[in-house]
């Protein structure tokens, strides 16, 4: 019987039989006279606050172990709180008088909920039947070492996060393929931006397409653009505000009228400069919505099929209105910017068979009716992938643009047939497949870029992160992050359920520090 359990049953006996004899708890406890006499005196120690009662019960105890758990997996592991800053917020709440949170204690704690972590992952990662497909995101971010980042885009699931040497080719190929194989799991296609690497490991290792990232080419395009728009309104407008004041001015004191006529001039040219800079904004900030509006399996006027040729022709066409923009508004592209872009089109757009290559494939294997296979790529995926898109842009444009495109799609929907003889029970388990479906369909490795911000927050707020410790927040990001759905990335990517992580550390965890300073008599 350890300590903690023979001071609850002390403790337990003395409040139920406030009279009782040191040797009747000790005869109830099955323990000596003298240490059930030691027992009651490091509780009479300890009950220092009004609360301290209730960590003396056998269930206000564990409630106190699961309190300073969270704690620990909340702010020290998934928020990067140093233990020194937990040590003094656990002093401030006052359970030191019944846990060890001193520095030292709390690194063992610490460790402790690691190791179970980490026996969490070995226990519940393990590749399952059959060889899922799954699509790919990889970068690399860099702090003291590399980090290399795959993430399966679809799910968020981290297949792998780890430090190495360099990133070449040969790094890649074997970190990556090692992950993959380790799970059981096949990548479809690959998206990342155009590092030759990364291109490669695609091509080469994975023998998948590749597809470039939508947001690095969109990002080329800004760059080459936006600023200068930016920076030339700027100019103008501060042009404008000098000359207008000096106009105010000529005014004020009656200068002139020559003087006056020519500032009048000079504000009406700086004006008109003005609203030829703002249209010649407008007309690239639409063409750059209209290069990422065209990049889906759907088109967003009539939401019917796309292809990859039409796509390529739609950004061939943005490109055209873009290379105008700069010889009207003399921008300079000493970068070739444009001409990156425009080489990446045709990889860029070649996502759309790639997807609908996997869904044909996908509705062929289960051996559908023809006129159900049609309502499910006509009407029910097109729906709930626009359904989608509109909970995941905050654009106003672009949100509008999608719940137009979502509005037709179901009305197309509830028109057919169909929708309105299947059993709702029928209904929903084509929609979780269309669901399914849609999730296959990724244009950027923005999970990827988010969690190397992620890891960067977390480098900068730590001054480093351990590798083990590096482990230990993919298994949080992996077992123990949720969506709005309640999910885990892990339950995304293999579809079944795992058990709570944080309720399994506490499971676990079967020994934590006691205070030395008022159990030590007792022991």
């Amino acid at each position: 019987m350890s300590i903690r359990e023979r001071c609850c049953k002390i403790f337990a006996y003395f409040r139920q039989t406030p009279h009782g004899t040191v040797r009747e708890a000790a005869d109830d406890a099955g323990m000596s006279k003298s240490a059930a006499h030691r027992h009651k005196q490091a509780i009479a120690r300890r009950n220092q606050h009004p609360e301290s009662w209730l960590w003396e019960t056998d269930v206000g105890f564990r409630w106190l172990i699961r309190f300073v758990c969270a704690t620990i997996y909340m702010f020290g592991i998934r928020g990067g709180m140093g233990v020194r800053a937990l040590s003094e917020f656990f002093h401030m709440v006052r359970v030191d008088t019944h846990l060890g949170v001193s520095p030292s204690s709390l690194n063992r704690i610490v460790a402790r909920i690691e190791d179970i972590m980490l026996a969490y992952k070995e226990h519940h990662e393990q590749p399952r039947k059959g060889l899922a497909q799954v699509i790919a995101g990889a970068d690399e971010t860099f702090f003291e070492q590399i980090i290399l980042v795959v993430v399966e885009l679809s799910s968020g699931y981290i297949l792998l996060e780890e430090s190495a040497e360099d990133r070449t080719f040969t790094t890649w190929n074997e970190r990556a393929v090692h992950a993959l194989r380790r799970l059981g799991l096949q990548v479809r296609y690959m998206v990342s931006d155009k590092a030759k690497a990364l291109t490669k490991l695609a091509l080469d290792g994975l023998s998948c397409p590749h597809i470039p990232d939508l947001f690095h080419a969109c990002h080329e395009l800004v760059k080459c653009l936006g600023g200068r728009f930016a920076t030339s309104i700027a100019r103008v407008q501060r042009q404008l505000s000098t000359a207008s004041d000096t106009l105010d001015r000529l005014h004020a004191r009656a200068a002139c009228p020559e003087k006056i006529r020519l500032q009048t001039q000079q504000v009406e040219a700086l004006t008109g400069e003005q609203q030829r800079l703002k249209q010649g904004q407008q007309r690239y900030l639409d063409a750059l919505h209209d290069f990422s509006n065209a990049v889906h399996p759907f088109s967003l006027t009539d939401v019917t099929r796309q292809t990859s040729s039409a796509v390529t022709e739609t950004l061939q066409g943005v490109l055209k209105t873009l290379r105008s923009l700069i010889s009207e508004y003399a921008i300079t592209d000493s970068k070739h910017r444009l001409d990156k872009v425009g080489r990446q089109i045709p990889e860029i757009a070649e996502v759309i068979d790639v997807w609908w290559t996997w869904a044909d494939e996908t509705i062929r294997a289960l051996m559908l009716p023809q006129e159900l296979a049609t309502w499910l790529r006509e009407c029910m995926l097109p729906a709930v992938y626009w359904d989608i898109q509109t909970h995941r842009t905050s654009s106003a444009p672009l949100l509008q643009a999608y719940r137009t495109a979502h509005q037709q799609a179901q009305e197309r929907l509830l028109a057919h047939s169909l929708t309105t003889v299947l059993h709702p029970q029928e209904l929903k388990k084509w929609q979780r497949w269309a669901h399914w479906m849609v999730m296959k369909f990724q244009r950027t490795s923005s999970a990827v870029e988010g969690r190397n911000g992620v890891l960067s927050r977390m480098n900068h707020a730590q001054r480093a992160i351990p590798m083990r410790r590096l482990k230990v927040l993919t298994i949080v990001h992996n077992f123990g992050l949720r969506r709005e759905d309640g999910t885990t990335a892990a339950e995304r990517l293999f579809g079944e359920p795992f058990p709570d992580l944080f309720e399994w550390i506490v499971e676990h965890i079967d020994d934590v520090p006691l205070p030395r300073e008022h159990l030590a008599s007792a022991s």
